[in-house]
């Protein structure tokens, strides 16, 4: 939830402007947060979500905004709709893709463990785009599945399928700059209702909770003088 630090929120937009990106492509809506939080910053929001729980609320957020579309669908399958249907319009411009679908069931086997691997899968070879993803291993908080950490061990080979110059930034513990409930009245795009607030009080319970990882990959090089960022290799 790239919405809880303003740090990650400059590079969003910094990103987008550098890359002239229109639209805004998040997997795991949840409840909507981030995809109505961003509808300020982009022209199109696209998101998708399986669980109905979260769909419902999210729906209830967004219903006054025209610019923002949440789907149910699995985000592999949602990124692989996008996609085709992209080419089939003959689009060129570039997308930020926001991978943040992570979830842990202990049934599943090896292979299917980790939702992002699917969804990089499904944007193999789609070089147009910025691709971040969501609690990443840099030393901040980030997803550990059985032993495993979200690292470039997990994605780091998918990457490069997607677009083989593909550059690497993460962010630092040290540029966090994590909202706390009395902000949210004065950040456009946020709201004080319950689910909001429940999310900002959560991240705030640990620092494992708090700051977390997020991994930039970029079509060309950055000028890290102009972004708060550090190069990942």
């Amino acid at each position: 939830m790239c919405w809880l630090d303003r740090t990650a929120i400059k590079q969003i937009i910094k990103l987008r402007d550098e890359f002239n990106i229109s639209t805004f492509i998040e997997t795991g809506a949840f409840m909507g947060i981030n995809a109505k939080f961003h509808s300020h910053n982009f022209k199109d929001v696209l998101s998708c979500d399986i669980k109905e729980e979260y769909l419902k609320i999210a729906m209830e957020k967004i219903k006054k905004l025209n610019n923002v579309f949440i789907e149910k669908k699995s985000s592999p399958k949602f990124l692989k709709d996008f996609i085709k249907n992209y080419k089939k319009t003959g689009r060129k411009d570039t997308v930020f893709m926001y991978l943040d679908a992570h979830f842990y069931d202990p049934l599943l086997p090896k292979e299917d463990k980790w939702v992002v691997q699917g969804e990089l899968k499904s944007l193999e070879g789609f070089e147009n785009c910025v691709v971040c993803i969501h609690d990443f291993d840099n030393g901040l908080g980030h997803c550990n599945y059985d032993g495993e950490p979200l690292g470039m061990n997990v994605v780091g080979g998918l990457l490069k399928k997607v677009n083989p110059n593909f550059n690497f930034y993460t962010n630092e513990l040290a540029t966090c700059d994590i909202i706390e409930e009395r902000d949210v009245k004065s950040i456009k795009g946020l709201s004080s209702d319950t689910e909001t607030l429940d999310n900002i009080m959560y991240a705030h319970s640990t620092p494992r909770l708090t700051y977390r990882g997020i991994l930039y990959c970029t079509p060309k090089p950055l000028d890290l003088n102009k972004y708060d960022l550090k190069k990942w290799n």
